[in-house]
């Protein structure tokens, strides 16, 4: 036959078709896959039958002509397009990818996290409220390019699409958002969808039960493999227009096909399938799992499988088609395997295999009688036998042989129904001994999917050509089939080659949801070069489909990215920069000015000067300039005046007695006046008495009658917390060192800018050897204010200074230093005192050492002394034996060393007394004035009371004065009165009279040696009032107030080994030993350039801290968000800033106000901060503990501390039965009064900082409850409308944990171990606490966290006060949370993690969000509106576990809120 002329083809459709069979009734398929059916030709051929579908709707079809030159903007558009996938898209996907399987490995590893609990109707409440407030909030535009947004809408819309959501509501939600990233278009889809939307939407399986990629299923559903971190995504038929066309016949037809055990199409044999498939390692089933179930079994399947291949072998003739030699070896290699198998028997796997192949015996004879016989037949001449579908592939080969020879195949034939097949010669190269598209197929579905089976069937009725199809049965029954359609091969051995190249393609290249390309990105990265071993014809064909693919997932990508930029463009929002920069430079500067625009300033030099002279010439002036004259600083007056004309900073070193304190702010200001020049100056004392009374005397030197201090006519003012006494004509101010402090806050200054320093011409900071925080503070600032003020004047006064220190701090300055004018102290020690008192103590006694605690632990029970068990409780020292000098009785040394030098001797105390005034007349010269030091306040209380019960000293003929910074200032003044003739006065003071003060007419010093102290505790990680031993330089300050005004005495209590050899030499700084939390919150409210950041100001000081507290101190401010992780302070840190307690508590005290639960709070805060008041006698420990549990509520000590103070607080309510309560229940009468006096000092500062604002009627009964006369007795509770939900401790709690948060212990819910979750240390009850007894079973507390205040090392890591947290409150009100909405997981601090529904994940967050903002107001003082007050009822609500209303809500938090807001 002549070769017929090649011509151009007619258009036909691509001659196969792909179909998709689910296990169930499948959606209705888009007409876009199959009803557009367009011409195609290969690549080479004709370029134009492979154009892209149309963007819109995925068909291939042609765009309008455009005339040659003209501009086309959709052409335009499209280049553009087109130009920003091949840039983009690629990123795009790997981090959709990527996006993927970080949500499913969330999900995976949420599955191990406690469920988190909330109640149904607060959750819903909560959404209704958060979509409610979505509607009304406007839509903010994005200040940014709109390439860059662009990209990240891409990310996310490709995760919302393979997620699941379809694409109608991914779109609204993408228009909804106002940004574009992913979180909130979750949130949006979440919020705004029904529970039973998503669940239809999102399908998430379990990936530990994915065992083979599954085909996507419709666009409503979710596709998990898509992300899969399991076996690569499942060869799904990709949903691709013409050139995969799908027809419903052929679907029809795929329906019936299944696996070895459905009924083949006619004309097929069963065990031909099986050959043929077998012949190419199709997985028909067969793996390694499966042989584990039945060796026998399986070993006869093998070797019956090997044997008809084998006699296939026999019967192929030589040419093309030669024999697949892998597929024997891989069967006989595992037919080895399986006989090594534990359960393999030989006889029995033998007599199976002789069944089997009986019976495939007889179905090859059956089939044969039947007309199916498989042997070649003669041909007919010059026709072309179809070939037989059973028959084998090598078989198929050899027929037809000779009709190939006498007839050449045409291009393309017509087929039964009138399409135009194509007819592609497919044949393999002679002698081809690679891998034939069906052997990668069976390799790649095995791969997937061990259980899936690869069949093909023969389908068409032509008899010139063959067309195939092919069927992969997954497991599970999903069905994937492709046929061909209007292609054909010459024979069915091509046909079916063919059809596995179609198929190993759509396999190898996945679609997925939303862009086009995304199965491909995740699952061919490693499948991507096998096709190169595929023989030349089908590399050609793989050529054609691929470029086939990429020309269509372009098109629909170019479709995607339109839509996407139409979506961009509203959201972009432009700014304008010349308005930023006309704001920025309209920025006022921070540096400091001088707003020295006082009223005094408006005077001329000449009314100044005046002014003055007529003061001079006063009598009260020339009369008390007689006695200033007397005083030893009055000779230094011109030298001091002289040196600061000549130097910026001056250190004076005046000792007791000059009159340092008093003289040289006079004698500046006297100056300045002569001069006619302008002055403020300013002295700070560490003392608000010191203030007052220094204020005092030198108005009164200066000419002023009483009590005109702070007044118009007076130039001498006072400024101390609570109270300021100064006037605009005040020239000298003497204020405290917090004062000072606060003065250079921003907004300090006049007219509400600038600070108050920038008025001040000269300051003096006294008594800097006391080294306190603050005034060491001041010391930084002052040095960092000299190179911005050059006019600013600065002296440096003290007793006991360090002289050369200082002056080496501040640049080597001038030194000045001053002696004193005092009268010599004889001074006598501990064992003096007991030698002239004949004391004795005796073994046994409460002032005796406990040598044999152990020893004592095992003694009978006896009577218990409250001062006894409270030293027990202090870190106990290695007893000294003293030596004492032969001239002291035995009796003395006895005592001595037998004196517990802990404890203050009160008995020693009183006999000294009474020696002195009475007993010995030697020492009668000493009694007018006696003072006598003690270490707080508890102390003095008590010598004050012992004193009162004394015959005499309580009678007329003395008075007696408690000295204490708590005690009001009109008291505190009276102790400068002298007395009556006839009369004497004992003061009982703490280390206040030890500076700063001078009582004139003290004779005789009693000084216990001890003061209380603020330490920093590294054990327990609070800075605490601890009883310490004074320094040598404190010793020596106290005997010096007895030698004012004639010889003095004075006694110390201590030894004088231990004055010479155990005391220190000065008193460690402040800043070496406390917290330096408050510090490092004020230096944040300071509007003094000082340091670069926080550790930057610390280091500047004249004694550094070590980077390790201050770095704590930071870590701390944090936690509590005072400070954000950029150092930047929050409403909250200035709250705290101005509370001197530890800033856990200050947090705990700020947010239980707002919550209405303050004076539990309040109690709490103080016990922590003081000793506890629950005591453990020896030989009382039983009885002790029990007592203790009697208290206990909700397994909380914190709780516990509250119901044992409340019971206290009763049992005073009726006189005389308060002690006899303590001692039942083994409570410290005296520390619960200390606890009540911090409740008091805590309470007055919240009302210091304005934070609770009350009538003036209140603070007046606070302050006499804290600074009147019988004080003991009077009791403060908090106002109402802040104690309203005291009862709820579930609100407590939750305030609890907002305020120590991260002292945070998880229970592990397997284990049941204790862990702190800051460092994951295993960590124990203490047994001081009650929940010591839950040691072995802490699950049976009922709580999956616990918080704690203190933790301490010992032979465990113990935790002292516990007390549960509430979940939810936690996530409420600590840390940051991180919400994964589709991985069902909310993560505190990446630390706590709780597994949470969608919903409640979201509830959380929004409530979270709202509360945060509301508390931030509130703390800033502002009114709540009405949405915010809604938003705090429910927030309150959940917190304190009560469920809210399905309707509406409680009104009682809401009126309380607008009163409180209003307040």
């Amino acid at each position: 036959m002549a070769k017929k002329k090649r011509t151009q083809l007619k258009p036909v459709a691509r001659g196969f078709a792909t179909t998709s069979v689910p296990k169930k009734a499948a959606a209705p398929v888009d007409n876009e896959d199959s009803a557009s059916e367009q011409p195609a030709e290969s690549a080479q051929e004709t370029p134009d039958a492979l154009a892209p579908p149309n963007a819109a709707n995925g068909e291939a079809g042609a765009t309008t002509p455009v005339a040659e030159g003209e501009f086309s903007f959709e052409k335009a558009e499209e280049h553009g397009l087109q130009v920003w996938i091949e840039k983009n898209q690629d990123k795009t996907e790997r981090e959709i990818v990527r996006t993927l399987k970080t949500i499913e490995y969330d999900r995976r590893f949420a599955k191990s996290f406690p469920p988190l609990a909330l109640d149904d109707v607060a959750r819903d409440k909560i959404l209704e409220l958060a979509l409610s407030d979505a509607e009304n909030s406007p839509k903010t535009l994005l200040d940014e390019a709109e390439d860059k947004v662009l990209a990240r809408l891409g990310v996310t819309y490709g995760v919302l699409r393979r997620l699941g959501f379809n694409e109608d509501r991914v779109t609204e939600c993408l228009n909804a958002i106002s940004g574009v990233e992913l979180d909130e278009a979750i949130e949006w889809l979440y919020l705004h969808s029904s529970e039973e939307d998503i669940a239809q939407d999102l399908d998430l399986p379990d990936t530990a039960e994915v065992k083979m990629p599954r085909t996507p299923r419709t666009t409503s559903t979710f596709l998990a493999s898509a992300y899969s971190a399991e076996p690569p995504p499942t060869p799904p038929t990709p949903s691709l227009p013409s050139f995969y066309a799908t027809s419903d016949a052929s679907r029809d037809s795929i329906a019936a096909v299944s696996d070895r055990s459905t009924p083949q199409p006619s004309g097929t044999d069963a065990s031909s399938v099986t050959n043929d498939s077998t012949a190419d390692t199709s997985t028909t089933g067969s793996s390694d799992d499966e042989l584990e179930r039945d060796p026998n079994a399986d070993y006869a399947k093998l070797k019956l499988r090997i044997h008809e291949l084998e006699v296939a072998r026999q019967k192929r003739t030589r040419g093309k088609g030669a024999p697949d030699d892998t597929s024997l070896k891989d069967l006989r290699a595992r037919l080895e395997k399986t006989k090594k198998h534990y359960f393999f028997k030989e006889k029995e796997a033998e007599a199976l295999y002789r069944a089997e192949k009986t019976k495939a015996d007889t179905a090859a004879l059956n089939a044969r009688l039947k007309g199916l016989d498989t042997k070649l037949s003669p041909a007919p001449k010059g026709k072309r036998r179809t070939p037989s579908i059973a028959a084998s592939s090598d078989d198929d080969e050899v027929i037809g042989i000779f009709g190939s020879a006498l007839e050449e195949i045409p291009k393309e034939i017509q087929g039964s129904n009138g399409a135009v097949i194509t007819v592609k010669d497919m044949s393999l190269p002679k002698h081809w001994a690679g891998r034939t598209p069906k052997t990668l197929l069976s390799e790649t579905v095995s791969k997937l999917d061990r259980y899936a089976v690869v069949t093909y069937r023969i389908v068409g009725g032509e008899s010139r050509v063959m067309r195939a199809g092919c069927t992969i049965r997954w497991e599970g029954g999903k069905v994937d089939a492709w046929e061909m359609s209007h292609i054909g091969c010459p024979d069915a051995t091509q046909a079916e080659q063919y059809i596995a190249t179609v198929a190993l393609h759509s396999v190898s290249f996945t679609t997925s949801e939303g862009f086009a390309g995304g199965g491909t990105a995740a699952t061919s990265s490693g499948n991507q070069t096998y096709f190169r071993t595929l023989p030349p014809s089908f590399r050609d064909l793989w050529d054609e489909l691929e470029g086939e693919r990429k020309r269509t997932e372009d098109a629909q990508n170019r479709a995607v990215w339109a839509k996407l930029r139409t979506v961009v463009e509203p959201k972009i929002g432009s700014i304008d920069k010349s308005a930023v920069k006309s704001n920025k430079a309209a920025v006022p500067s921070t540096a400091p000015t001088n707003l020295r625009t006082s009223t005094s300033s408006q005077l001329s030099p000449e009314q100044i000067m005046a002014g003055f002279a007529a003061r001079q010439a006063s009598y009260e002036y020339q009369e008390m300039l007689v006695q200033r004259n007397r005083l030893p600083i009055a000779a230094y007056r011109h030298q001091i005046v002289q040196a600061l004309e000549q130097s910026q900073v001056l250190v004076l070193s005046g000792e007791t007695g000059c009159g340092k304190s008093t003289q040289l702010p006079a004698f500046i200001l006297e100056d300045q006046l002569a001069q006619g020049k302008h002055c403020k100056i300013y002295c700070t004392e560490p003392r608000r008495i010191s203030a007052i009374s220094l204020a005092q005397r030198v108005s009164q030197e200066l000419g002023d009658p009483p009590g005109a201090v702070g007044t118009a006519s007076s130039l001498v003012g006072y400024s101390i917390r609570l109270e300021s006494n100064t006037h605009r004509n005040t020239r000298l101010a003497f204020v405290t060192n917090g004062i000072a402090l606060r003065m250079l806050e921003n907004g300090s200054g006049a007219g509400g800018s600038g600070t108050a320093f920038d008025e001040i011409t000269h300051i003096i900071i006294d008594e800097v050897h006391e080294r306190t925080i603050e005034s060491d503070f001041l010391l930084i600032v002052l040095k960092s204010l000299l190179l911005q003020r050059p006019d600013l004047k600065i002296v440096l006064m003290s007793a006991t200074l360090n002289a050369e220190k200082v002056s080496e701090f501040f640049g080597g300055c001038p030194i000045m230093q001053v002696p004193g004018r005092t009268f010599p102290v004889d001074i006598r020690y501990l064992e003096d005192a007991i030698e002239l008192t004949g004391w004795q103590v005796k073994e046994g006694t409460q002032y005796a050492k406990r040598l044999n605690d152990k020893f004592n632990r095992g003694k009978s029970k006896g009577e218990w002394n409250e001062d006894t068990i409270m030293m027990d409780e202090d870190e106990e020292g290695k007893p000294i034996e003293v030596k004492l000098e032969k001239r002291y009785s035995e009796s003395t040394v006895a005592s001595v060393n037998m004196l517990d030098e802990r404890v203050i001797p009160y008995d020693l105390i009183m006999r000294l007394l009474e020696c002195i005034c009475f007993q010995r007349p030697e020492y009668m010269s000493f009694s007018p004035a006696i003072l006598i030091f003690m270490p707080g306040l508890a102390e003095i209380r008590r010598m004050h009371d012992t004193l009162v019960e004394h015959p005499v000293f309580g009678a007329q003929g003395f008075i007696l004065y408690p000295l204490h910074s708590t005690i009001s200032s009109e008291n505190q003044s009276a102790v400068f009165d002298i007395p009556p003739p006839g009369v004497r006065k004992i003061v009982i003071a703490t280390n206040i009279a030890e500076t700063g003060i001078t009582i004139p007419d003290i004779t005789c010093v009693i000084d216990t040696g001890k003061h209380r102290e603020m330490r920093f505790d590294e054990k327990r990680q609070i800075s605490r009032l601890v009883d310490t031993f004074v320094a040598r330089s404190n010793a020596a300050q106290r005997r010096g107030r007895a030698g004012r005004v004639q010889t003095g005495l004075c006694f110390h209590l201590f030894t004088k080994l231990r004055h010479d050899t155990q005391m220190a030499d000065s008193p460690l700084p402040e800043m070496l030993r406390l917290s330096l939390s408050d510090l490092a919150l004020r230096i944040k409210i300071m509007n003094v350039k000082i340091g670069d950041n926080i550790e930057d100001v610390l280091t500047r000081a004249m004694d550094p801290p070590s980077q390790v507290n201050i770095q704590r101190a930071i870590s701390s401010l944090i936690e509590v968000r005072a400070l954000t992780p950029s150092e930047e302070i929050t409403p909250m840190g200035r709250l705290l800033s101005k509370l001197p307690v530890d800033v856990h508590l200050g947090k705990f005290l700020l947010v239980a106000a707002l919550f209405g639960c303050l004076d539990p709070a309040l109690t709490i805060a103080a016990t922590l901060n003081a000793k506890s008041p629950f005591l453990t006698p020896f030989g009382h420990e039983a009885e002790a503990d029990r007592a203790k549990l009697g208290f206990m509520i909700e397994n909380s000590d914190f709780l516990t501390l509250h119901n044992a103070f409340s019971s206290w607080r009763r049992a005073c309510g009726n006189s005389g039965f308060a002690r006899k309560f303590c001692r039942t229940n083994y409570l410290s009468h005296q520390n619960l009064q200390q606890i009540e006096e911090l409740r008091q000092q805590l309470l007055g500062y919240l009302i210091d900082t304005s934070f609770i604002n009350v009538d003036r009627s209140y603070v007046k009964e606070l302050n006499k409850a804290r600074y009147g006369r019988n004080r003991s007795s009077r009791f403060v509770y908090p106002p109402p409308e802040l104690d309203r939900n005291a009862t709820d401790f579930s609100l407590l709690n939750a305030a609890m944990v907002a305020g120590l948060y991260p002292r945070i212990i998880s229970i592990d819910a397997a284990s049941g171990q204790l862990r702190t979750i800051m460092n994951n240390q295993a960590v124990a009850f203490h047994p001081s606490s009650v929940n010591f007894g839950f040691q072995r079973r802490p699950r049976d507390l009922g709580v999956n966290h616990l918080c704690y205040f203190t933790i301490m090392q010992s032979k465990k890591l113990y935790a002292w006060e516990t007390g549960g947290v509430d979940d939810v409150s936690m996530l409420l009100l600590c840390g940051e949370i991180d919400t994964k909405l589709v991985a069902e997981s909310v993560a505190l601090d990446r630390k706590i993690r709780f597994r949470a529904s969608p919903k409640t994940n979201l509830a959380v967050k929004y409530l979270r969000e709202q509360l945060s903002s509301i508390l931030a107001a509130l703390m800033r003082g502002r009114a709540l509106t009405e949405t915010q007050q809604r938003w705090y009822e429910l927030a309150v609500l959940l917190m304190g576990r009560q469920k809210p209303d399905a309707e509406n809500g409680s009104e009682t938090v809401v009126t309380i809120i607008k009163r409180h807001a209003a307040s």
